[in-house]
């Protein structure tokens, strides 16, 4: 069938329409630049690797998908993904047979700066590069080899997609919600390969610190660890945005909302406190939660040390202050998650209620494991300060089941490659004995990513080694089924496994939460962190 889409232009139409003669002052009148704020600079500027939530938002900004989320705007103006379905950004139309989509190129679309025209070796190579250099989401979307893609000519694209046995498998909505997340940015390889050598074939080095994208922006000025300004690019196929000037300022140990309060910086996602959320609505601005399928969890070591028993993780997880991290750290703007599949996705099932916090439950069991002494690191994210304030809450719990954690705060990326060095240790290879607590996303509406990601043998994500031939069994027989009952049953099954086994733990589901000044609209929300500055429109001034 014949699918024909080009509303991510019309995206940029609406952002457009109605803003008024240009940058504003005082007088209210619509504003063409926006300050934004970030705690940490980015990490990389590669989608292929991109970790830590800056990384992400810059990439989705400066390089362009095949296809991307359908939005909807709520009552509120505000643009929210419509689940799986999908709309043409790159790719002006897509043709599905069976296990096949081919993808029709636009024309006429340019790489800024180097004006090189996108073409179907541009895809191809993109997606080889990042199979090659991370590739998490595409194998888990049914792309593992760069085999499976195929250039037809210029301006058409064809990707085959198959299970983890290598059999064909049905394109579908879900699968085809790979090609608009983050890692899918596709890159000018013309460009890219003049920075390429023989030991960094995909210039991997190169695109860490430069940027080879269509937008809907570039990089205008970049101070290391001080500041980032984007500029639309120029004779872009799309209209252009209203707002032609985001400047991010990297914040460091600075107080976004105080620079909010002051004027200096008017959108903020990222280094606000629940409570500065709270105090800054009741102060008049803009404060805008939508419950994207953002989760806080734990994992614990458990294929050796203290967290090998499982009475021992069953006692953490009944020890955990849930009411607390969500009423004291996100002062209501969170709720205690229960799976770490999203909600809305079919088989969800929210197999950790059966963990309230029971601390004479938990004592019992930690009774029954021994009592054993236990003194590990807690390592977690030092992006957001509600990290550090769940992290202590929960050393405290635990404190009186006689565990000690040694609190270790560390950035994203750090943290990242932590998780992946020891999910992916040899067998027989020593890993250390701790705990994480991380956040994740859930790009698609469906079971198959959190639980391939996270608890299926030898995955990147599997940081608490866990290993059950049952989960592995139904992953691999449903991941690319189709959305039976059968299929939503075997994921329950899942996450019923899984919560029983206790090495992973969820904490709360935070949503996202963004402030704007008044006069800002047209925040869009997807499930992956991260403002499209391209939707936002403004009748506000410009901050000072």
């Amino acid at each position: 069938m014949l699918i024909a889409l080009c509303t991510a232009a019309a995206l940029l139409v609406v952002a457009a329409c109605g803003g008024g003669p240009g940058p504003g002052g005082s007088d209210g009148e619509p504003t063409s630049s926006i300050v934004t704020g970030w705690p940490i600079d980015v990490a990389t500027m590669d989608p292929a690797t991109a970790s830590n939530d800056q990384d992400k938002e810059l990439t989705l900004n400066v390089y362009q998908r095949l296809l991307e989320y359908k939005m909807t705007e709520d009552a509120d103006g505000n643009l929210v993904w419509d689940g799986l379905a999908s709309e043409g950004a790159l790719a002006e139309s897509w043709d599905i047979e069976g296990s096949t989509v081919t993808f029709h190129l636009r024309e006429g679309v340019k790489f800024y700066p180097s004006g090189n025209p996108l073409t179907a070796e541009d895809v191809r190579w993109s997606t080889e590069r990042v199979l090659t250099l991370a590739g998490g989401d595409h194998r888990n979307g049914g792309i593992r080899d760069a085999s499976q893609v195929s250039v037809v000519d210029d301006h058409t694209v064809t990707f085959s997609f198959t299970d983890a046995a290598g059999n064909p498998a049905p394109v579908s909505d879900t699968l085809l919600a790979t090609f608009r997340m983050p890692a899918s940015g596709i890159v000018d390889s013309v460009e890219a390969k003049k920075h390429a050598t023989p030991d960094d074939p995909y210039a991997a080095t190169w695109l860490t610190s430069n940027t080879a994208g269509t937008g809907p922006y570039h990089i205008q000025s970049r101070a290391v660890g001080q500041e980032i300004v984007l500029a639309p690019v120029p004779d872009s196929w799309q209209p252009p945005p209203a707002i032609t000037s985001v400047t991010i300022r990297i914040l460091q140990n600075g107080n976004a909302a105080s620079l909010i309060r002051g004027g200096q910086i008017n959108e903020a996602m990222f280094g606000l406190t629940p409570k500065d959320l709270t105090d800054l609505g009741e102060a008049g601005f803009q404060l805008i939660h939508i419950p994207t399928p953002d989760f806080v969890f734990l994992q614990l070591a458990e294929n050796t040390g203290p967290f090998a028993d499982k009475l021992v993780r069953q006692a953490i997880a009944y020890a955990i202050p849930y009411d607390d991290l969500v009423n004291d750290v996100y002062f209501g703007l969170a709720e205690r998650a229960e799976s770490y599949v999203n909600v809305k996705a079919p088989g969800y099932e929210p197999a950790w209620s059966r963990y309230r916090t029971d601390m004479a439950k938990a004592k019992e069991l930690m009774a029954q494991a021994g009592n054993p002494t236990i003194d590990v690191a807690f390592r977690y994210s030092n992006a957001e300060p509600a990290y550090e304030d769940m992290a202590i809450l929960i050393q405290s719990s635990l404190r009186e089941l006689g565990i000690n954690v040694t609190l270790v705060p560390m950035l994203k990326a750090q943290l990242t490659a932590n998780i992946r060095e020891r999910a992916l240790a040899p067998a027989g290879a020593t890993t250390e004995d701790a705990m994480v607590m991380n956040n994740l996303s859930i790009y698609i509406d469906d079971p198959k990513s959190p639980v391939s990601f996270y608890t299926k043998t030898g995955e990147n994500s599997n940081y608490q080694r866990f290993s059950n031939a049952e989960v592995d069994g139904l992953a691999d027989t449903y991941q690319f089924a189709e959305l039976t009952e059968d299929r939503a049953n075997a994921y329950r099954r899942i996450q019923e496994i899984v919560a029983d086994d206790a090495g992973f733990i969820p904490l709360v589901r935070t949503g996202r939460t963004v402030v704007l000044t008044p006069g800002l609209t047209s925040a869009s929300f997807t499930p992956e962190i991260g403002m499209r500055f391209w939707t936002l429109r403004s009748g506000g001034s410009d901050p000072s």
